[in-house]
């Protein structure tokens, strides 16, 4: 009885705040349909419904179970206007629009799987959200223009198509203004609230803080460039502005997007609807209500899209520049008369450039040696300006105290017009391939050279030292792709299994599972029987998962007590589960270290990868993040367990 009073004096909190956050929805809601009622009053029609914004964010972060408050305001904002006579039609328009945005909303959160597009940070899931709240804004419209008409509450000189279309942009250009702004605001703000039982003073001062600085000075210089736009014409000749004058602002909107991202899109698009609407009062009449509908929806369509088009391009080249930085080859560019411009890359920091070879001549560093290079198939792609690639080359880099062989790729580059800009590429020091082929030659030049006498012996050295060439190699190769406590695969080794698995699962049209194992209870092994002990049983545990895969599968170990493993060639992702258990199963058996003998479990996360998806990079890491969040989840549930990641797609 004590345990249940802690726990709701725990969640009392909670639940106060969801109380105080749902009255303030329903007056902010209330509010801003009052403000647009007044205002459809005085231009004769439905020129924005901000409302209809908060009932799409609301049902797109919540889902069906938050329904109830926007018909519950809604029931209230309509009793003011509807005639009790007319009690049907009157809970008709209350129900039937929200119930056509929680459509729109469940396909959007089907979609991006199982939440709405809550950054607006992909160009595709943009459109979408574009795509859905124009249809629910439409079928709104046509609902209530519909209801409208059957109860009288119509003009009778107004045309029905034409209030329908006033209505559906109305309502549009609200969902594409307010559900952004609280989507990208006002949610992670309720989000940190709902962590904590009061919100703290520095809380307030970011949300403060969010429209400070060099953001409050675009919005303003947006907001005044708008309103001089229209009062420039009325004050100097007496004519009225035309709406479409003011889509002159749409480079401060770019501006705005390029130095602020999302935040300061949704932000723009918000002041410059509220900036129109005040224009309209003052200046536009009724008549071009038309044009200043057009404008406002093409700035709300144009701020999202711009602001996630540039995103994307953004997030792009930082991808380039961090792969860049941590590849082994040497990525390089260079113009039309071949001066570099660009190297990356973990080689080029050993590349000491001085002033006078900092914008070389690429061609300057090749040797010009046909014998064992591709020399001459560079040359002659060079010069037709074509691709080259996997070419063989010897050159003289700056810093280096001899030549090193290297292994080049690259592709010309043309503007658009079509005229060459240079080429770009990579190269691979592949001398240490070299030598030991180089070695290998020389030593069988040799043996050709010897009497049949002497065959026997130099036969035996050569033997010798090729074999140890090799176990140096292979030796060289495990340290960088093995684990050398447990001798499972490392990272290297995990992540090139993978990128063929997944290629050889679409293939063969299989599903390829991921389990990321983490021990129960190792730390505990760690501190009390010491750091050998606990290296101990990392060996016995990963002998375990070897033996409780396929020779197919993968097992590799991340670091510490963390473990993946690769399942290949699966027909149902129950075959998974099955291996997760027989882990779970071999890892909780007692373990033997010398006087003692310790217990752990494991803790697995699956996540499963389809055909039907791409194998691509960003496949792959999302994967070993989905297993991993799933792995967390097993532990949250009890450990000793397993959890399925969940996949896109799923609701």
């Amino acid at each position: 009885m004590q345990k249940r009073c802690a726990a709701d004096a725990a969640l009392a909190p909670g639940r106060t705040w969801q109380v105080v956050l749902a009255l303030g929805y329903g007056t902010a809601w209330l509010a801003l349909w009052f403000a647009s009622y007044q205002l459809n009053l005085v231009v004769g029609i439905s020129a924005w419904f901000p409302a209809a914004g908060l009932t799409f964010a609301i049902l797109l972060e919540c889902g069906g179970w938050a329904l109830a408050l926007p018909v519950l305001v809604s029931l209230m904002a309509n009793g003011s206007i509807w005639p009790l006579t007319a009690w049907p039609s009157y809970l008709a328009a209350s129900v039937l629009p929200p119930l056509g945005y929680l459509g729109a909303a469940l396909i959007l959160r089907s979609y991006s799987g199982g939440h709405g597009p809550t950054r607006f940070k992909d160009l595709h899931r943009v459109a979408a959200f574009l795509g859905a709240s124009a249809g629910a804004a439409f079928f709104a419209a046509l609902v209530s223009t519909y209801l409208f008409e059957t109860a009288g509450l119509l003009p009778a000189q107004s045309s029905v198509w034409a209030v329908v279309l006033g209505w559906w942009i109305g309502e549009f250009v609200g969902v594409a203004t307010i559900a952004p702004l609280l989507l990208v605001y006002g949610v992670p703000w309720v989000q940190r609230l709902r962590q904590v039982s009061l919100p703290k003073r520095s809380s307030w001062r970011a949300i403060v803080r969010l429209c400070s600085g060099h953001l409050s000075f675009q919005l303003a210089l947006s907001v005044g460039v708008v309103v001089l736009l229209f009062w420039l014409p009325s004050h100097f000749s007496q004519t009225q502005p035309q709406p479409f004058i003011a889509l002159l602002w749409l480079p401060i909107l770019v501006w705005i997007v390029v130095t602020h991202g999302v935040r300061g899109a949704v932000l723009a698009v918000l002041c410059f609807e509220l900036t129109i609407i005040g224009v309209l009062l003052v200046f536009g009449p009724p008549a071009l209500i038309w044009q200043y509908h057009l404008v406002m929806t093409a700035v709300a369509i144009l701020g999202l899209i711009t602001a996630a088009f540039f995103h994307e391009q953004a997030y792009n080249t930082v991808l380039f520049h961090d792969l860049a930085e941590i590849s082994n080859d040497l990525l390089w560019e260079f113009d039309a008369d071949g001066a570099l411009r660009t190297l990356r890359g973990q080689l080029a920091a050993t590349i000491r450039l001085h002033a006078g070879t900092a914008s070389a001549n690429w061609l300057r560093f090749i040797v010009e040696q046909e014998q064992d290079t591709d020399w001459v198939a560079v040359r002659q792609a060079l010069s037709q300006r074509q691709p080259f690639r996997q070419q063989v080359l010897l050159m003289a880099l700056p810093g280096r105290d001899q030549p090193i062989w290297t292994r080049n790729s690259g592709l010309p580059m043309f503007g658009v017009a079509g005229e060459f800009l240079g080429y770009r590429g990579t190269t691979t020091d592949i001398s240490d391939h070299k030598t030991t082929q180089t070695l290998q030659k020389k030593t069988e030049a040799l043996l050709q050279d010897y009497n049949q006498t002497l065959e026997a012996k130099i036969e035996a050295k050569v033997e010798e030292r090729t074999r140890a060439l090799a176990e140096a190699s292979l030796r060289n190769w495990r340290l960088a792709n093995y684990d050398t406590l447990t001798g499972l695969a490392n990272r290297n080794l995990l992540f090139e299994h993978l990128r063929k698995g997944l290629q050889q699962s679409r293939r063969q049209w299989r599903l390829l599972a991921v389990l990321l194992v983490d021990l129960d209870g190792f730390k505990q092994v760690n501190d009390m029987h010491g750091h050998d002990a606990g290296d101990e049983l990392l060996r016995q545990v990963a002998v375990r998962l070897r033996n409780s895969i396929r020779a197919s599968d993968t097992p590799a170990r991340l670091g510490g007590d963390e473990f993946i493993l690769l399942l290949p060639d699966l027909e149902r992702p129950e075959m998974a589960v099955t291996v997760a258990e027989k882990i779970i199963t071999c890892v909780a058996e007692p373990v033997s270290l010398g006087t003692t003998t310790v217990s752990v479990s494991a803790s697995i996360g699956i996540a499963i990868y389809r055909p039907e998806s791409p194998a691509t990079l960003e496949v792959a890491m999302n994967l070993l993040r989905q297993a991993d969040s799933a792995m967390y989840a097993a532990k949250r549930g009890g450990k000793n367990g397993w959890r399925f990641a969940e996949q896109p797609g799923d609701s």
